[in-house]
């Protein structure tokens, strides 16, 4: 740590990369390869055929073919060494020992320095930058290789190993120029200037002695448009604030200052502070393209300003930020105190209170820090400090790491472990038990094949359960089972349970996408005291969540499960997901998906509610790929809010394609239930803990309240003192701190479920009564009748039996006839939400009761407009009625809202019909001129309705043949429900 908190201090991890400038921070070891002469000697023999192809095509230059055959007779000379290590570079990649990132190509610059001096080595270098060998393509010679000259522009110098050869040889040779004597090097700079007769050749110059100030100057001012190695060496060159803005002004590509390795420590050394504001946009740009931003932001804290440090700390609410910032603080403690401080106290936004967390560590690591800095403080940041335990009162302290498993400390693919192998039996069928025997065993016994057969979602949850009997009862009981499949089979029973899961990781990890930052994400607590994970703990827990499949979450979940707080791994499950730009994409890229296992893994019913919405909208902006895994989401956290959101996807979503994948959804689980979809769909309504009277007890601590619904489904909250209240308080200062905010933010959810729950059973009534659907009277009573919810909706319509009996249900849950008079119903009755054509004779007699009663309906029922067919109509197939009506095209998709849908789009991608699914696959049909333009609604905005038809078939098309049907096949209240939607739809 630096006394000077003002002083540029070059990393040590970073001098090993450091091209060194005279007088500044030593870089690499400068020892000389002693062996590097005979080592380009014997490399000379063994590719001599073909540097002498290269130098006898008539296309080489003459002004190089000379100097390299000079240098091969031994006539020493630099131009000639350049020549010959060019062709020897262009030649590498033939080798049978070659790999790419591991050319020995530095040799040059030790057997130069080594056989002939630095001078030497320096001039070869800067006539080695003007050297290109032509006709090499990636692993591949061309005819007509030759040797020409170079040019300092983007299009030269097409594809070879020539400039890595230069970036090697230039970089070594730099190193030793910057430790030379006085005498030396001076001679190396006359040696240089005097072949600085190109724009290739005085970028080579000036990067070797980047002290040159005057050399430099020239270049950043007349520069080209560069290749990317070029660039990072004028990087590497720059060595002032004015360098800097003379680039800035023409050049772009500055991402390549995170490029090589050494371009952006040594950017650093020669720029110092002036280069702040660049780093901080280049990590910026870095961040948005899905790069690792992080060196970048720790460059701006080596450069020790408080400039640097703020721009630091301006980014804390992006990724990696955090990590660079707790780096800078170790080294400059006392500016961290100070800036930390100011930007705590800068007002509320999540940069000040992401500062207060990071304050509050810093403050508590060095306390005799505090006590010396503090009275230098501003009064804003000095208030923070000494309150800081206060200020940061929403961050949980941090677990320490010894209290943690070793899975959260370090995880498997952080260290050393046994190779994790799956022992396969093939032909394992189920054996049937010789004599009774208890469930568990008769449970190991069915488990075995799966669990020792193929590898796949069967053999992993098989798998599973396997351990969690050995968990629970020891591995004997398995293994003795296991032995009556054979000696195979107990064999690998045994190796499956001796096999520790934790160690079932993939192949290759998966790379660690830019924007997971574990310190960007909510705190994940421990269940038994409270206490956060650690940031790398957390990340831990991420990379397990990226590794995990749907049918075969890693082992290490269940870990984290049972030590953590459910909720704080939801709120980590749903920020991954905000943060991952999944809910934008309009699909579900492969390297994100994880995100929605996550959800899977983690998500609770708050989950549902913020979800559903999203997995609605999907297939809007061409994501139904991913709406459907979303389903899969729902189906995965499980519970009755996820099965009542998706029933309500099935029902309720425009995205016909969705509503089909929900509904097969539902149809299984109806299936694995004994029921049908109606029926599953009708016990899909969750009591939300709601009491016998409708309502539940919110406990504040030291005060309480009573919410409930009233008849309409309004909350209500009443007080200790029995006052009814507008609204639910919010959490005050004397409440509970645990208990007050989680009965809050519980009530807060009931609303948004039971809105939810309303509508779906508005619309389910209301469907129900114009499909007549039945309830037997055990169905009624359970699943209407008693449900706190859902009764409210009840006594606000009319029933009625089979036989035409009808009655409402009264307060007391009893039911009451047209007359009042109490009704009992058979056990064998079945119940229906009466229709009025059920209703005619007493119709009005009942609208007054309603009306006595004060009773608003929840759709129209008593005031719902009838109508009939005619006799003719009714023998036909077609009500000519509404043909050739003009209607807008609005008012025509808007049917959508009622039941109707669009037909397949034909050519073009116009829809021509608007149809409504009827009981028994039928359809009505409205053909429309000149259609509906998918993705422009208003192109037409008018259209004619040419013919309105019944067809025994509900998929149609354009190709599709009509198949008709008479009218008289709709029974009336089927027809009075189709009249009124026509009725409505051509209004005038």
């Amino acid at each position: 740590m630096p006394q000077n908190e003002n002083l540029l201090v070059i990393p040590d991890d970073w001098r090993a990369a450091l091209h060194p400038r005279r007088g500044g921070t030593h870089g690499p070891s400068l020892e000389l390869d002693t062996g590097a002469v005979y080592a380009v000697q014997q490399w000379v023999k063994e590719t001599r055929d073909e540097i002498d192809h290269l130098l006898d095509d008539p296309q080489s230059l003459g002004d190089l073919v000379g100097p390299a055959r000079a240098h091969l007779r031994g006539e020493a000379n630099p131009q000639g060494a350049a020549v010959i290590a060019a062709g020897l570079a262009a030649e590498w990649p033939f080798r049978d020992d070659y790999a790419y990132g591991e050319e020995p190509f530095a040799t040059f610059a030790d057997a130069w320095i080594a056989e002939h001096g630095l001078v030497f080595a320096a001039t070869a270098t800067v006539e080695l930058s003007g050297v290109f060998v032509d006709g090499y393509a990636w692993e591949e010679r061309e005819d007509g290789r030759h040797f020409r000259l170079r040019r300092l522009d983007e299009q030269d110098p097409g594809y070879n190993r020539g400039l890595d050869c230069l970036e090697l040889v230039a970089a070594r040779v730099r190193g030793f120029l910057a430790a030379a004597d006085e005498s030396e090097y001076r001679q190396a700079v006359d040696a240089l200037g005097e072949r600085r007769r190109d724009g290739m050749r005085r970028l080579a110059a000036a990067y070797l002695v980047p002290t040159q100030t005057a050399w430099v100057d020239e270049l950043c001012a007349s520069l080209p448009r560069l290749q990317p190695h070029t660039w990072m060496m004028v990087l590497r060159t720059m060595g002032s604030a004015d360098h800097l803005a003379t680039l800035l002004t023409g050049e772009s590509g500055w991402y390549w200052l995170n490029g090589r390795p050494g371009v952006l420590p040594t950017a650093v050394e020669g720029v110092g502070p002036a280069l702040a504001p660049t780093l901080a946009t280049v990590a910026e740009e870095e961040t948005e393209t899905g790069r690792d931003p992080y060196e970048l932001l720790r460059a701006l804290g080596v450069l020790a300003t408080d400039e640097a440090f703020r721009l630091l700390v301006d980014r804390l609410d992006r990724p990696h930020a955090h990590k660079a910032v707790i780096e800078t603080a170790r080294h400059f403690p006392r500016r961290a105190l100070r800036l930390l401080g100011e930007a705590a106290a800068s007002g509320p936004s999540p940069i000040s209170s992401y500062a207060v967390r990071l304050l509050r560590d810093h403050v508590a690591a060095g306390p005799d820090l505090v006590a010396a800095v503090l009275p230098r403080l501003s009064a804003p940041a000095r208030a923070v400090v000494e309150s800081i335990d206060e200020s940061a009162a929403r961050w949980a302290p941090e677990a320490a790491a010894e209290s943690l498993p070793r899975l959260l400390v370090e995880p498997p693919w952080t260290r050393e472990r046994p190779q994790f192998k799956r022992v396969a039996v093939r032909g394992l069928e189920p054996l049937t038990a010789r004599k009774p025997e208890s469930e568990g065993r008769a449970e190991i016994r069915a488990l075995i094949p799966a669990a020792l057969g193929k590898t796949g979602p069967q053999r992993f949850k098989a798998e599973a359960a396997l351990r969690r009997i050995a968990g629970a009862e020891g591995d004997e009981g398995i293994l003795e089972v296991a032995g009556e499949y054979g000696a195979k089979a107990a064999k690998a029973a045994k190796a499956l349970l001796a096999a520790d899961p934790l160690d079932d990781l993939p192949a290759e990890m998966p790379r660690r996408p830019v924007w997971q930052d574990p310190y960007l994400l909510p705190q994940v607590l421990l269940r038994e005291n409270g206490r956060a994970l650690p940031a790398h703990a957390v990340d831990h827990i991420v990379t397990m969540l990226s590794i995990s499949k749907p049918d075969k979450p890693y082992a290490g979940i269940d870990v984290v499960r049972e030590i953590c707080t459910p909720a704080s791994l939801a709120a980590l499950a749903w920020r991954l997901f905000e943060l991952s730009g999944l809910r934008e994409q309009s699909y579900a890229a492969d390297d994100c998906s994880w995100v929605l296992t996550a959800l899977g893994l983690f998500g609770d019913d708050e989950t549902v509610r913020r979800f559903t919405p999203v997995i609605q909208a999907w297939p809007g902006d061409g994501g139904h790929s991913k709406a459907v895994k979303g389903l899969d989401v729902l189906l995965a956290i499980g519970g009755d809010v996820a099965l009542m959101h998706l029933h309500d996807t099935a029902t309720k979503v425009r995205y016909k394609g969705l509503r089909g994948k929900a509904q097969e959804r539902i149809d299984v689980l109806a299936e694995d239930l004994g029921l049908s979809p109606d029926q599953l769909g009708d016990r899909l309504v969750p009591d939300f803990g709601l009491d016998e009277r409708g309502e539940m007890f919110l406990d504040y601590g030291p005060r309480g309240f009573t919410a409930g619904f009233d008849e309409r489904l309004r909350p209500y909250v009443v007080d200790d003192t029995g006052q009814r209240r507008a609204a639910l308080p919010k959490p005050g200062v004397r409440d509970h701190q645990e208990l007050a905010p989680a009965a809050h933010q519980r009530f807060a959810a009931l609303k948004k479920d039971v809105r939810t729950v309303a509508d779906e059973r508005l619309r389910r009534f209301e469907r129900a009564m114009i499909v007549q659907h039945r309830w037997s009277v055990q169905e009624f009573r359970t699943l209407i009748v008693d449900h706190p919810l859902v009764r409210h909706i009840a006594r606000r319509l009319v029933w009625i039996t089979e036989e035409g009996r009808a009655f409402r249900l009264a307060e007391d849950r009893s039911f009451a006839d047209l007359h009042d008079d109490e009704l009992t119903l058979a056990e064998t009755a079945r119940v229906g939400v009466a229709h009025p054509l059920h209703l005619s004779r007493d119709l009005e007699a009942w609208a007054e009761v309603f009306d006595a009663y004060e009773i608003n309906q929840p759709f129209p029922q008593l005031g719902r407009p009838t109508y009939a067919l005619t006799e003719e109509e009714r023998a036909g197939t077609e009500l000519g009625r509404f043909h050739d009506v003009t209607v807008p095209v609005g008012r025509l998709v808007g049917m959508e809202r009622r039941g109707w849908r669009r037909g397949s789009a034909e050519d073009n991608g116009i829809q021509v019909s608007v149809l409504r699914e009827l009981p028994g696959g039928r359809a009505l049909v409205i053909s429309v001129d000149p259609g509906i333009v998918v993705g422009d609604i208003g192109h037409w905005p008018e259209q004619r309705i040419d013919r309105v038809r019944l067809d025994q078939d509900a998929d149609l098309g354009r190709r599709a043949g009509p198949r008709p049907l008479r009218f008289s096949e709709l029974d009336a209240i089927t027809a009075s429900e189709v009249l009124a939607d026509l009725a409505e739809l051509t209004a005038t």
